[in-house]
């Protein structure tokens, strides 16, 4: 028994009998009426009795008909729905996203489910050398994330650069009369260091910057967590420089960010995805929304 035989049955007992049935299917109607003779054997039961100038169906006629409905109806909708996904219009949209990023991702998740409201969206937020890993198991498609120094297996599109700020307890902000800061004002202080992640040189460039003016933090501590690290600061244990977006994205209201006039670092926000993995029409959607005339945000 295969769908087809239950299709043409579910006909037979639509249409009220074999001629009409055999005319919906565009079918000569002894090879319909042999079909059901080879339903009705391999079932072992007879599923339409019939008569000079009528048909009933029988108990067993009647089961096989509901279960015929409900199957035919679970193809349709399987054949919809994969037909869907494939469109980009339905499905799972998997998302990772560093701190420092989080900022781009509300408006276009916004206006992505505008367009494609039957997508569902999964998001992780990790740092952003844990979104590699994350990339390369397959764990997630698109990863807004700061570039990494090989990113020759990705591809890449750009994202605003985001300056560092150095961020201080509000209670503090007399000891800082301005809104910016120089590297020089900060050595007096505690300096807790955003730690070295794998794949990225920002500790190394944020040192090169002091030592390029000759300057030394006191640092008194490291931590990876930019999270953390801003939890140390609230309690007053020092002063640290992050990316500016990162501080906007904490839930901490006794912070200050301070703008550093002699410090030339950006960091460089994007989006990755690997190039050897066939993105979903649902990504696809998503990241087409990003680039621009050269693989550029807009």
């Amino acid at each position: 028994m295969d769908m087809k035989q239950l299709k043409y049955f579910k006909t037979i007992v639509d249409e009220g009998n074999i001629s009409k049935a055999a005319r919906v299917l565009h079918l000569a109607q002894p090879p319909l009426s042999q079909q059901l003779k080879r339903l009705e054997e391999e079932l072992g039961t007879v599923l339409i009795k019939r008569y000079t100038q009528q048909w009933e169906l029988t108990e067993t006629g009647e089961t096989l008909y509901r279960h015929a409905v409900r199957m035919l109806q679970d193809i349709k909708e399987i054949k919809q729905e994969i037909s869907e996904i494939e469109e980009g219009i339905r499905g799972t949209l998997t998302i990772g996203v560093a701190p420092s990023c989080v900022g781009f991702l509300p408006p276009k998740v916004r206006e992505f489910r505008e367009k494609y409201p039957n997508v569902f969206i999964k998001v992780w937020k990790e740092d952003s050398s844990s979104l590699q890993q994350l990339l390369f198991d397959g764990e997630i498609e698109l990863a807004f994330m700061l570039l990494p120094t090989n990113f020759q297996d990705y591809h890449v599109i750009h994202l605003p650069q985001n300056p560092f700020v150095v961020v201080i307890p509000s209670r503090w902000k007399s000891q800082f009369p301005k809104d910016t800061v120089k590297l020089k004002d900060m050595i007096h202080y505690p300096f807790l260091m955003l730690g070295p992640m794998k794949g990225y040189s920002m500790y190394e460039y944020i040192l090169g910057q002091f030592h390029k003016h000759q300057f030394s933090p006191n640092i008194v501590m490291e931590c990876k967590d930019i999270s953390t690290l801003l939890s140390f600061v609230s309690a007053e244990i020092g002063i640290s420089i992050i990316p500016k977006s990162d501080i906007y994205g904490s839930f901490h209201q006794d912070l200050t960010a301070l703008e550093i006039e002699d410090f030339s670092l950006y960091v460089e926000p994007a989006i990755l995805y690997r190039k050897q993995h066939r993105l979903t029409k649902a990504a696809e959607h998503f990241v087409s929304g990003w680039i621009g005339s050269e693989g550029q945000a807009p």
